[in-house]
């Protein structure tokens, strides 16, 4: 029996690959299978946990995880990648980029944001591929 719908949510890794986020979990894309996604924990060196999607649905599960969540980790890939996105999509500043994203995120997330320095970095170097 499948389970039903699970929200998840789909980023970027920093290399351009595909990661799915879901309670406090991070996964990174391993293969597809006839329409099933397998999705492997990234803590891979120390946890088995497997996550299969079809579409925007969770159909299995394999193996528990050996962690406890980390929905500040989690929280930092999805601000992460809302940054990147909003350099490619907009011309505004890496400040005003920051600043407007910043503000919305918690002490707890922020604490674990790379710095600021580099953060603007990051927005330089997505446009620098944008244009590439």
């Amino acid at each position: 029996m499948t389970e039903p719908p699970q929200p998840f949510k789909l980023t970027r890794t920093q290399k351009g690959g595909e990661k799915l986020i879901e309670g406090g979990f991070c996964y990174r894309k391993q293969r597809v299978v006839k329409e099933v996604t397998h999705w492997l924990c990234e803590r891979r060196g120390s946890c088995k946990a497997i996550i299969h999607t079809k579409g925007l649905e969770i159909v299995k599960r394999t193996n528990d995880h050996l962690h406890a969540p980390d929905e500040q980790a989690a929280s930092c890939c999805e601000v992460k990648a809302g940054i990147k996105r909003k350099a490619r999509e907009s011309q505004d500043s890496s400040h005003q980029i920051l600043g407007e994203t910043l503000q919305t995120v918690s002490e707890s997330t922020a604490a674990k944001l790379p710095r600021l320095s580099s953060l603007k970095r990051t927005i330089q170097r997505q446009r620098v591929r944008q244009q590439a």
